[in-house]
């Protein structure tokens, strides 16, 4: 059984080798082509990518993104508009025909013989995608007037019709050119506390555009997985009502147990093994251990960060999780 295929038996309730490891099992391929990859600092394609020093610069809908180093991340600079209900004339979509898919192809060709599952993610989703035209404070505002006057309902709604028309056309050129069969949606929704919105705002102006990029996923015979950081259980079900086949989110919010626990037999989470005591292997060892044992009654798969983590440790922990089936 291929890596590929041991995935989907996962994720599909059959009988499976080994518990996925998003680090060994998932190939991500995000071309530099694509400028959004490179203005937020994500590229993963046949070529090395100096991402501290060839990342920012313009994105899609010619958003203006710095990258900090120190952050591991892209800050969005400027504005796009100042009012949602302008967004019809003020955001140029990219146009996906021009760009060279056959090219791209062509150019990563042996990057792509693989027997993992091939991914991408989208960067941003809705929320995230409004606050790069605005800003969180007017982006959240946008939401809440959304719901009491028809003109914001209207421009958001349509905004977010449109963002899932794009993200729905790229999705299927990923997986005709590349093979691309695992989606990442990245929109974070919560802060250590909450959700950023009530649960009925996110169900009526963030759900349906969310669905609308499962359901395509689904029926290419995709998987889709959601990234949304913070504490979103009191919009959780929303989430699993709409189809997602699995979630990450901040290991550091403490509320991934609490969500095993609640969707087991329903959901499938990721769970992020991140020791904080690197000062030798048994710390590490220990730490690992107690984390695989807080989730082996519950079906799970992992994330193993090799950011300050040494190789042999990595390795160690990936040999855990893979005895541990």
């Amino acid at each position: 059984m291929t890596k590929r295929d041991n995935f989907f038996a996962f994720f599909q309730g059959k009988e499976y080798d080994h518990i996925p490891i998003l680090s060994e099992d998932v190939l991500s391929f995000q071309p530099r082509e694509l400028h959004d990859y490179v203005a937020r600092g994500f590229v993963s394609d046949a070529f090395p990518f100096d991402r501290d020093h060839a990342s920012g610069g313009k994105g899609w809908f010619g958003v203006e993104w710095e990258y900090e180093p120190s952050a591991g991340g892209s800050i969005d600079k400027g504005r796009t508009f100042d009012d949602i209900t302008e967004w019809k004339d003020k955001v140029v979509f990219p146009d996906l025909d021009a760009v060279d898919w056959e090219g791209i192809k062509k150019k990563n060709e042996e990057f792509l013989k693989t027997d993992k599952i091939i991914a991408c993610t989208i960067f941003s989703g809705f929320f995230e995608r409004t606050i790069a035209f605005m800003d969180f404070q007017d982006a959240a505002m946008a939401l809440a007037m959304a719901g009491a006057d028809p003109d914001y309902e209207e421009a958001v709604k349509g905004l977010y019709d449109k963002l899932s028309d794009l993200y729905c056309d790229y999705i299927e050129r990923m997986h005709k050119y590349f093979n691309v069969e695992f989606v990442e949606l990245h929109d974070d929704w919560g802060t250590q506390k909450s959700s950023m919105m009530s649960p009925d705002a996110h169900k009526e102006f963030l759900m349906p555009y969310v669905k609308k990029v499962i359901d395509k996923c689904h029926s290419l015979g995709m998987l889709f997985m959601m990234h949304s950081c913070g504490n979103i259980t009191s919009v959780f079900d929303n989430l699993v009502d709409a189809g997602c086949n699995t979630w990450f989110g901040q290991e550091t919010v403490g509320i991934k147990e609490t969500i095993v626990k609640k969707y087991d037999g329903r959901f499938i989470c990721g769970v992020s093994i991140e020791p904080t005591d690197l000062s030798s292997m048994e710390a590490v060892r220990a730490y690992a251990q107690n984390e695989i044992n807080k989730y082996k009654n519950y079906k799970v798969w992992y994330r193993v960060p090799k950011k300050g983590v040494t190789p042999e440790q990595t390795a160690e922990i990936i040999k855990m999780i893979q005895e541990s089936k």
